[in-house]
């Protein structure tokens, strides 16, 4: 799957996760957005991406770190099952890829979460 060794690449440091963080964090969010929903979910997701990363936050299977590095690596893919150019349609696999993932990490975001608001004192620094 091209996927999964695209984000082993980036898990190794062969990408620029940088990139890959500005482009997910930016993807699908709008001005003023709520610290709720969707949009929370996959930066709060992301959060929890660089936490690991940098050793700060080890609570996660490496499982659910590629899932997420790989469905990220998916969403902001120009190259989709469904092309995006297809409006809605084209935005469907997206949201499949996006529920799916939390689907598999929904457990560990809510305790990356709370650890957040332990060592930090609030719900995300910045």
């Amino acid at each position: 799957m091209a996927g999964r060794s695209r984000a082993w690449r980036y898990l190794s440091g062969e990408q620029d996760v940088r990139r890959l963080a500005a482009a997910a964090t930016t993807a699908g969010t709008a001005t003023g957005e709520p610290s709720y929903g969707v949009g929370a979910d996959l930066r709060a997701t992301w959060r929890l991406i660089r936490a690991y990363l940098r050793g700060d936050y080890r609570d996660v299977r490496v499982r659910s770190v590629l899932a997420v590095v790989t469905a990220f690596v998916y969403f902001v893919s120009p190259v989709d099952l469904i092309p995006d150019v297809f409006l809605l349609l084209g935005l469907t696999d997206d949201l499949v890829v996006v529920s799916l993932l939390f689907t598999v990490v929904r457990q560990e975001l809510a305790g990356f979460r709370l650890w957040e608001r332990q060592a930090f004192g609030y719900a995300h620094p910045h």
